[in-house]
């Protein structure tokens, strides 16, 4: 038994020899030790530092000027409040919120039954003004006469002189009285002093009007301006005539804008400044719409590179950074845009090499 035992043990090591050689040639494999390998020498290690094929950008240090928002409200140039200089009952309103309305447009109408029975006292007492005025030159002509013949004094000439001076006066003070009510019958009808749109009705038929109470409200809608009121720090880098960028509609688009008031005291308790910017013509927005109005408010030293370079996953933002002739990948956060690049808040440094998304290895 013995002789048959050490039989098999010779059997069996040339196997475990054999899987021996197997799997530490299998693990030379593994590590590449089958593959040809290049001269010793710098040909090698410079190939590798050259970046592989395709577009890339250096992040680079600039001063950019701070371009801050602020949020704003279109505004229309002129706001006017339609309202009568006399008291009466409003018979009709002719128009309606968001109307368009033409210079000399009839918007309202009021009673003016009142005014009228005033204009007919009026006239009445016109003609009875001119009968007495009449009456009073005739006797004022008589006793120049008598007085001419010695039939009649100075004094009672100079009496009736002066009554027609008096009937004179009380003519012309009645023809005044006329003009005046017949200026309140115009006022009966209010009428639109400029193209504009209606911008809300604030009274009904059936109201009483009374001045200066406003019926209507009105808006010259072919001027607007976006309104902002802008932190007093940045306010000394704006002026008159400046062309600044509002945000407007949803989806949002860009507009160019000119500032052409700027409020010169500040709010004591907001400390802000209140600016004026015109819209350019159609425009496209209707007063009371928000906005946003950017300005440059001084400089800033900071990183920017091509905002192409930047591939987004959700919230995850990344870039390839270039390290030893090979990509890879890199997170970053991103701050503001200037145009075609972006702000780098960290992840890079200057001088770094990023691959342009897009761009294949």
């Amino acid at each position: 038994m013995s002789h048959s035992h050490n039989e098999s043990s010779l059997k069996t090591l040339p196997r475990i020899a054999a899987t021996t050689v197997a799997l530490v040639l299998s693990l030379m494999w593994m590590e590449g030790a089958f593959k040809s390998k290049a001269l010793p020498g710098l040909a090698e290690v410079q190939a590798a530092e050259q970046p592989p094929s395709g577009q890339t950008a250096r992040v680079e240090r600039r001063v950019q000027s701070e371009l801050l928002s602020w949020p704003a409200t279109v505004a229309a140039l002129k706001v006017i409040q339609i309202a009568p200089k006399m008291p009466g009952r409003i018979l009709e309103i002719t128009v309606r919120a968001g109307q368009p309305v033409k210079r000399g447009q009839v918007l309202a109408r009021l009673d003016d039954a009142e005014t009228r029975a005033r204009q007919a006292q009026a006239r009445s007492a016109l003609v009875a003004a001119e009968a007495g005025a009449a009456r009073s030159r005739a006797d004022a002509t008589r006793l120049q006469n008598l007085y001419e013949r010695e039939a009649a004094t100075r004094q009672d000439l100079d009496a009736a002189l002066a009554i027609t001076k008096a009937g004179d006066a009380q003519v012309e003070q009645a023809r005044q009285a006329i003009q005046e009510i017949e200026s309140h019958l115009g006022e009966s009808v209010l009428l639109a002093p400029y193209d504009g749109v209606i911008d809300r009705r604030q009274q009904e038929p059936g109201d009483m009007a009374l001045p200066g109470l406003p019926i209507l409200t009105l808006l010259q809608s072919d001027t607007l301006r976006v309104e902002a009121n802008v932190p007093a720090s940045c306010a000394p880098f704006l002026r008159m005539g400046q062309t600044l960028t509002a945000r407007l509609g949803n989806p949002q688009r860009e507009a160019r804008v000119i500032v052409d008031e700027v409020q010169p005291s500040n709010d004591p308790l907001s400390h802000t400044v209140l600016i004026k910017a015109r819209l350019p013509a159609q425009s496209g927005v209707q007063p009371g719409a928000f906005a946003w109005l950017q300005q440059s408010c001084g400089y800033e030293n900071v990183l920017v590179m091509p905002a192409a370079a930047v591939t987004r996953i959700g919230q995850l933002e990344s870039v390839r950074l270039i390290i030893n002739g090979q990509p890879r990948l890199r997170h970053v956060r991103t701050g503001k845009r200037y145009g075609d690049e972006v702000e780098i808040l960290s992840g890079l440094n200057e001088g770094d090499i990023v691959r342009i998304a897009g761009e294949t290895p």
